[in-house]
């Protein structure tokens, strides 16, 4: 209860807070740093709150030292020895006024009670345990109230309804020594060396025989594997969606937005629809470059990760709605650019020998977690700062992702409605028309596409065409003709 209180708290506080960015947030953190730290050392005589504190101490100590001088005497009895009578009492003969005898010996001191503003830190980081941790990428706490343990247990639960359910539609379940699973398990035991999941031994994945081009990732290191995407992936790329399904799992992308959105709907707005396929989106973009990392560490070739989205298929229409991926052009581009600086991290068929310090720190990115201070000395601060930051920082690239897919939501809309208007309309033609014809003509100060419909002797017949998003239908009758066979209305 006392844990579930503090979190409610914690939480009410936390998300009352406005930003001003963060720049602003990046420089409170510092300064908190460096202040909390003066206050631990004792170097702060001129703060504020060093200052109060300060006041409060001396308040009690003068309370307590004349307390103590009204009710009790001290003699010195010799040989470093003093005896301290309690003469509050009537009988000073009473071997219970006998207070203490104290030696002159140094007394290690207990820690210090902490004052209000430690109290206040100290609560704050209890707060922050409860609904954050450390991401295992930047070091940094994101809102995540998840285990690993518990990641690990959801993720096999996951993985094993998607198998039955697979079996219970006679999917095939491929084992070891069967060359899909062997296959996959190659180049798995490679890039699990070259994760964050490195000192992890009992994780589990498995091959389905289903013609899906896909992987999928279920938490806590588990994934999937399909046929249908082995069929159309070298090694080196299958290599490149191993790591980012991996990735997932690393980056606790699937408790990450879980929690996300559930702080939301609580603190904030309901989450929309659209706010969750932008987070999704976002972390399928940091899956890639984790991803990129992992495929070059291990040996594998990492601008993978470009040639595979680059033989995919696009269509405009696959633009013109919000995308939980990267549309495949834009994937293959920013995929192209990340290979080439973590190219150097690359040799065929090997997994580096660095590959616990390249994961610290690299191009793409960098653990920044260093010593965590105590609560009641400034970690508590730090580390409301640290989820508010990771927070604001979340929902910034939601946004900003939402705004560039709504430009290219327009422009894919309207290069789509000029396709459709040039488009003839397809028409179930009846029986009595005899000829029909498709092309284009010039309705309205409009090219149009058109459909042309004739009687068997030519007499009459019908058109139709698109216009301001509509079908448009019309009639003709034989007006005259010429020795072009031109047509009149």
């Amino acid at each position: 209860m006392k844990k579930f209180l503090i979190s409610i708290s914690f939480l009410v506080l936390l998300f009352g807070c406005k930003a001003d960015g963060m720049n602003t947030i990046k420089n409170s953190l510092q300064k908190t740093d460096d202040y909390f730290k003066s206050l631990s050392e004792g170097t702060c005589d001129d703060c504020l709150l060093q200052k109060a504190d300060n006041f409060f101490k001396e308040v009690n100590e003068g309370s307590r030292k004349s307390n103590q001088s009204q009710n009790t005497k001290t003699y010195d009895m010799g040989h470093g020895q003093k005896l301290t009578v309690d003469i509050s009492k009537s009988t000073p003969s009473n071997s219970s006024n006998v207070v203490k005898v104290s030696e002159k010996k140094e007394v290690k001191e207990g820690k210090e009670e902490l004052g209000f503003w430690g109290k206040t830190d100290k609560f704050l980081k209890q707060g922050a345990n409860l609904i954050s941790k450390k991401d295992k990428i930047t070091g940094l706490r994101s809102l995540n109230t998840t285990s690993d343990k518990k990641a690990k247990k959801r993720g096999n639960q996951a993985l094993n309804w998607y198998v039955q359910h697979a079996k219970k539609n006679n999917v095939k379940v491929f084992k070891s020594g069967d060359a899909e699973y062997d296959r996959v398990q190659n180049i798995f035991n490679r890039i699990i060396k070259s994760s964050h999941y490195r000192n992890d031994k009992d994780l589990r994945f498995e091959v389905l025989d289903f013609e899906d081009k896909n992987a999928m990732a279920f938490g806590g290191g588990y994934f999937v594997v399909l046929s249908g995407l082995m069929k159309v992936a070298t090694d080196d790329e299958l290599a490149y969606v191993i790591a980012h399904e991996l990735a997932h799992n690393s980056a606790g992308h699937i408790e990450e937005q879980e929690h996300f959105m559930r702080m939301k709907d609580v603190f904030g707005k309901k989450p929309t629809n659209v706010q969750r396929t932008m987070f999704t989106n976002v972390s399928e973009q940091e899956a890639d470059r984790i991803g990129i990392v992992y495929t070059a560490l291990a040996g594998y070739d990492p601008c993978a990760s470009a040639t595979y989205w680059e033989k995919q298929k696009t269509n405009i229409s696959s633009i013109s709605y919000f995308r939980t991926h990267p549309s495949n052009p834009q994937r293959a581009g920013a995929n192209r650019k990340a290979c080439a600086v973590v190219k150097k991290y690359y040799t065929r068929g090997q997994v580096s020998p660095n590959v616990e310090k390249i994961l610290q720190c690299n191009e793409l990115f960098c653990n920044k977690s260093g010593k965590e201070l105590e609560g009641g000395k400034g970690g508590g601060v730090v580390a409301v700062i640290e989820v508010l930051a990771d927070t604001i920082q979340k929902n910034k690239q939601a946004k900003e992702e939402q705004r560039k897919q709504e430009i290219e939501i327009a422009q894919a809309n309207k290069l789509l409605a000029q396709k459709r208007l040039l488009t003839p309309p397809n028409i179930g033609w009846d029986n009595t028309v005899a000829f029909r014809y498709q092309g284009k003509v010039n309705r309205h100060n409009q090219i149009s596409g058109n459909s042309f419909g004739f009687s068997r002797d030519l007499s009459r017949g019908k058109f139709y065409y698109n216009f301001n998003n509509q079908l448009v239908e019309a009639k003709m009758s034989l007006h005259s003709q010429n020795q072009n066979w031109y047509w009149f209305r």
